[in-house]
């Protein structure tokens, strides 16, 4: 199934997409819901993140082909950091490079949206708690993670975490071809099979030190071609198959 989440009559609301139609969603999100009235075709639909999270956790180094790349120790244990909420763009929509930062780059991914409350679960049952699967860019101000030596700045300013289209809630996340595109020109091509860390042990890792809770986010990494520079005017697009293209341009926030 493929949910959507839309501006409708100036409120945000979620949705069943079928073919290319909108479908209202009737019940709970994150519980027990079914098909309502046809809403609009998808092309007249202006489609908003499909998520509303309290928090955004990374994934870093979680490729195999990255950590070849880049000539570095295979990690032991997932390498994690936040963005905010308000880090968080609608797919179409501009996302930032800043003043502050001379070296603005990309990362395509696999995110995860949490359906439902995960405290300590075990990597057999994770998936169990995920609502779906989208595309997700992770937006890096490069330079500033060389200066201060953390990702705080880097990771977590305004408007750097692209996700959509839609919701994917039958994906396999073990098998998906993951593409970044800069300006139409191919920079990423890889499987999600070369996760070091698949998205069950990610959100299982996380449970552990705190729950992750309906409408979060999880992005899982990227591979290789990811930390790729991008100008203000570049238009940025993450597909992956089964679940679409999320397009996005690069402006001066």
């Amino acid at each position: 199934m493929r949910l959507v989440r839309i501006d409708w009559k100036g409120n945000s609301k979620w949705g069943i997409l079928d073919a290319d139609s909108v479908f209202s969603l009737e019940g709970d999100l994150y519980g027990d819901f079914t098909r309502g009235e046809r809403l609009c075709a998808l092309s007249e639909a202006k489609l908003l993140a499909p998520a509303e999270p309290t928090t955004i956790i990374c994934c870093g180094l979680n490729y195999t082909d990255t950590i070849e790349q880049l000539q570095i120790e295979t990690p032991k244990e997932p390498a994690l950091f936040f963005k905010p909420p308000s880090s968080l763009v609608n797919p179409g929509e501009d996302v930032y490079a800043l003043p502050i930062s001379t070296d603005v780059r990309y990362e395509a991914e696999l995110c995860a949206v949490m359906k439902r409350r995960a405290w300590r679960v075990s990597e057999s049952e994770a998936l169990d708690y995920v609502l779906g699967f989208t595309c997700g860019n992770d937006m890096t101000l490069w330079d500033l993670f060389q200066r201060d030596a953390r990702l705080t700045r880097a990771k977590g300013y305004y408007k750097s975490a692209p996700i959509g289209p839609v919701l994917v809630t039958d994906a396999d996340p073990y098998a998906l071809r993951l593409q970044g595109r800069v300006n139409g020109e191919t920079k990423q091509d890889s499987n999600t099979s070369k996760q070091i860390f698949n998205t069950a042990k990610i959100i299982s890792h996380v449970s552990q030190f705190t729950p992750l809770m309906p409408g979060d986010v999880v992005f899982t990494g990227t591979p290789r071609g990811g930390h790729c520079p991008v100008k203000v005017g570049d238009v940025i697009e993450v597909e992956i198959d089964g679940i679409g293209i999320l397009k996005n341009k690069v402006v001066m926030g």
